[in-house]
């Protein structure tokens, strides 16, 4: 494969962008009014798939056909992964198809800390060596030809400002701290690394857990997570939770965009009782 330079380009950039940052903050209350009144909730949304109803996209939009067709090469969690550090992290084993790119090797979670709000969102904006929408993807080889499908779209021509104040307000405020929810070892390196995750729920408490389940999840999953399969129909609700912990804490939080799960309000401390919960396969059972 010969994408490995694409994405050090796209790395150095932007590692160079945080180098040469003088706004650094981590303070969600220090930004432009349009940040502040930016809505983080539907920022997740957007980060899973920019264009689906619970966005408010329009569901009529002429681009929509070639999004869907198309649409790995378009959500942000394709190439940054649910955990958003690319490469590193649970995405470590996803290799590109001719139908999706390569996954990023840029660490969203520490461009996100590096950056103010303003730079993020000229970061995100920006058009420079970005891939136009007009792009033919079906040529896309990751084997001969990878270039312009493992760009970053020109979020510019898809996204409204609003839009993409949205996905800044996400990155920086409200996207969960999955390392607070479990630990993640990867061996290897991408696209044949294996990632492991133990100490699931870790310092969380387990009864708190079960009565957060009972009375936010239990109405659709039933009292054990097992009414409806998720997934493919593949996974009760714990052994997805047990599997895939990193994609989980998002859709959580966010809710499954298609489905009738929608986002839930929940705190970091609560969602790591709920992880905590779903490790007992005897009250959770695959």
């Amino acid at each position: 494969m010969h994408t490995l330079p694409v994405r050090r380009v796209v790395t150095a950039f932007l590692a160079f962008a945080i180098s040469a940052c003088s706004d650094s903050v981590t303070d969600e209350d220090v930004g432009p009014p349009e940040y502040q009144q930016a809505d983080g909730v539907n920022g997740g949304r957007m980060y899973d798939k920019f264009w689906s109803a619970e966005t408010n996209w329009s569901q009529v939009d002429p681009r929509n056909a070639n999004l869907n067709k198309y649409a790995d090469f378009f959500r942000c969690k394709q190439c940054h992964g649910w955990d958003r550090i690319g490469t590193a992290g649970s995405y470590v084993n996803r290799g590109p198809t001719t139908k999706r790119p390569n996954i990023s090797a840029v660490n969203l979670v520490q461009v996100a800390q590096s950056l103010g709000p303003e730079a993020l969102f000229e970061a995100i904006r920006r058009s420079t060596n970005r891939r136009p929408y007009s792009t033919d993807l079906s040529t896309y080889n990751p084997a001969t030809n990878p270039t312009d499908g493992d760009k970053m779209p020109d979020y510019s021509e898809l996204l409204t400002d609003v839009q993409i104040w949205e996905l800044v307000r996400f990155l920086k405020v409200d996207a969960i701290d999955w390392t607070k929810l479990y630990d993640l070892t990867v061996t290897g390196s991408y696209p044949t690394g294996s990632p492991t995750y133990t100490n699931i729920g870790k310092d969380g408490d387990a009864s708190r857990g079960d009565a957060l389940f009972s009375a936010k999840c239990s109405w659709c999953h039933g009292s054990g997570g097992t009414a409806i399969l998720v997934d493919g129909a593949a996974y009760t609700v714990g052994r997805h939770l047990r599997t895939k912990p990193y994609e989980d804490q998002h859709k959580i939080r966010f809710g499954q965009l298609g489905s009738q799960m929608p986002a839930t309000a929940i705190s970091p401390s609560e969602m790591k009782d709920l992880y905590k919960a779903l490790t007992n396969t005897a009250k959770y059972p695959d």
